[in-house]
């Protein structure tokens, strides 16, 4: 089993040197993707071990750096934790120190912040719902209030996986109960609906052609 890498997102209202710089980490993380992919469809599996092998080396020696990292930090007292915090906010730092256990806020409080945020982001598209959070998997209820296309709910689920693996890579599970609602604007109207208006139409024609 590999190690699990979480990809970047760029959010689209950013601009600038820090959307650049968000791209470029997705790119690269892509791009450690697709090498992995390739010596797992290629490689053969002694080759393949080693290569798990430093993958995971590696891994654990920058999730040690950053261990002693965050200890020398928090040794500085208010000043560090301030440090500390900033640097939980930041998406690329903040998502490794979680992926590592080291984040400063546990996972229900990034959940919920992202939550929040997401929440204002979609609101014209639907609603997110928070169902539980239980020993890693989060699990939420997404009702989508569009006008009925299948893109719309799709376009939604989409943004919600991102912003939850933005904060909280180190979840375990991420279960979504996607929720299709029909918009009332949408003007569209139920089979089932035209055929008893018909019926109804044609039994009130008929009755009135009896009283003539």
């Amino acid at each position: 089993m590999w190690p699990v890498l979480r990809s970047h997102r760029p959010r689209l209202f950013w601009t600038g040197p820090l959307m650049t710089k968000t791209t470029a980490i997705q790119d690269q993380t892509a791009r450690i993707e697709e090498l992995i992919h390739k010596l797992e469809t290629s490689a053969d599996p002694r080759t393949l071990a080693t290569a798990r092998e430093l993958v995971q080396s590696l891994m654990e020696l920058y999730g040690a750096g950053l261990d002693r990292l965050t200890e020398i930090v928090a040794s500085k007292g208010a000043a560090g934790l301030e440090i500390l915090d900033e640097l939980g906010r930041d998406e690329l730092v903040g998502n490794l120190l979680a992926a590592n256990g080291l984040h400063p806020l546990d996972l229900e409080t990034r959940v919920r912040r992202a939550l929040e945020k997401l929440r204002v982001r979609v609101r014209s598209q639907g609603t997110v719902d928070l169902m539980g959070i239980d020993e890693g998997v989060i699990r939420l209820r997404v009702r989508s209030t569009g006008s009925g296309c299948g893109s719309t709910g799709e376009s939604l689920q989409s943004m919600v996986e991102a912003a939850m693996y933005e904060a909280a890579p180190d979840l375990t599970q991420l279960s979504i109960e996607m929720v299709e609602e029909q918009s009332a604007a949408s003007g569209f109207v139920p089979l089932e609906k035209l055929a008893g208006i018909h019926v109804a139409a044609n039994g009130a024609a008929n009755g009135r052609g009896a009283g003539i």
